[in-house]
Formats: structure tokens, sequence, C-alpha cells
């Protein structure tokens, strides 16, 4: 059985007053009751929040000793608020998780039962728990990246995932934004073995999601293009 482990879990934050709470409460209850994990930490990172997250989160920390809380001034977007979390995270391994409350923590299990085999552990979200829409433009993207990279992956952009420290460089990570964030961390980990697991997935009771704006699948796009573009020239120059 797999045991004394040491985790950091970050969380991106964007507009979440509704759900953070309820998350971390039951992330620290099941990581408390739990005899895997040695030492753990929750980071949770407030993407410049414009609801009341920040103050929230302020008066989180008081009640928990494991706790960091991160703030951006203005929003950087989904990408530079996990690279935030995990140049202040401590331990070898990474978890990301959103904080919309569409993910139950225990679902980690799945993910650690392969960490001794693999190096990068991605939850996809079986039967995902979202509209038509935002289901279709998730697949539309997958297929897109497959197309332009190669990569073959049922869900990239799901954010439940397990890294091990050594497979996120972050001088690789800097310019990466939401859309783009972890596509360009899988063409990185070349060399490193990945699995795929199936992960629950629940409807969002409170908060309004963002991630389905026109505007930021414009900006992703845009993303992609410009990582193809990157990545052909750095083909060239080798």
């Amino acid at each position: 059985m797999i045991q004394n482990l040491s985790l950091s879990i970050i969380l991106p934050v964007y507009n979440e007053e509704e759900n953070i709470k309820k998350v971390i409460k039951e992330i620290d209850d099941f990581f408390v009751s739990q005899d895997i994990f040695e030492n753990y930490e929750i980071i949770i990172v407030d993407d410049g929040s414009k609801d009341r997250s920040s103050e929230i989160l302020k008066e989180i920390r008081s009640h928990y000793s494991n706790i960091k809380a991160i703030s951006h001034h203005k929003n950087l977007g989904y990408g530079r608020a996990l690279i935030s979390g995990v140049q202040s995270a401590r331990y070898p391994l990474f978890f990301f998780m959103d904080a919309d409350g569409q993910f139950n923590i225990s679902e980690i299990d799945k993910l650690i039962s392969h960490v001794e085999d693999y190096d990068i552990i991605t939850g996809y979200r079986h039967n995902r728990k979202d509209s038509f829409y935002r289901v279709m433009l998730g697949k539309i993207y997958s297929w897109l990246v497959f197309l332009l990279f190669g990569l073959k992956l049922k869900d990239i952009n799901c954010g439940f995932k397990l890294f091990k420290r050594e497979t996120l460089n972050l001088e690789n990570m800097y310019n990466s934004n939401g859309g783009v964030f972890y596509t360009k961390i899988f063409l990185k980990a070349k060399g490193y073995k990945i699995k795929e697991v199936p992960v629950e997935h629940f409807p969002r009771l409170k908060g309004k999601q963002t991630g389905a704006s026109p505007r930021v699948i414009f900006d992703a796009m845009i993303d992609l293009i410009k990582l193809k573009y990157s990545s052909i020239r750095d083909k060239i120059k080798s």
C-alpha cells in the first residue's frame, strides 16, 4: 500500500465566493481522515477575483494551519494562477484541482494508485455534468490539440491532475495562458509516463462559469496557433 507521501494541493480561484469554503473544508476533512499522506498543504491562488473570494480566503486562513493564500492584484488567467501555486509549493507531488465544487477530492485515490508507475496522472471527466455547449467545446479543443500536435488525450483541460515535481519546468510555463497551459505541459512532457483516469464530475450548484465566454474561446484559439508556430520554429532551429 502506498503511504507517507507529501503533496501540495493547488486550487486556482476566480469569483468562487459561494464555493470556496465548502471545497476547502471537504479537502481538509479528507486529508485529516486518511493515512496515505504524511504531509500536505493547500495552496489557494485568488486570480484577481471581483467578488468576496479574497475576503473569504483571509477568514479561512485563520482556521487552517496548512493553508497558503496567494492573491493576484488582477486576473492573469488560469495558467498563471497555477504557476503561482507551483512556485510556492514545497512537496514533490503537485495536485491541481478546480475550486468550483464540480470535483470530489476523494477521487484523488484513483490517481494516487498509479503514482508509483506514472509521472503524470490526469483525470478525465466521466459523464461530464456541464452544458452540451461546454462539453462540445472541450471535445473540439481536445480534437484540435490532437490534430495540431498529435497529443491524444480524452480531456486535456480537465482540472483534476497529479504531477511529480520534475515533470513541471517553470521556464516552459511562464508564457502559458489558460487556454494552452495543459497543452504546453504535455508537449514538454516527452519521456515521462502519462496515465489517464476517469473521475466523477458534478454539476456546478453555485456561482457562474467563466471559461466558455467568446473572449476566452477566441484567446484559446489564438494561443493554440501561437503554440503551433512556436513548435515549428523550434523544430527548424534544432
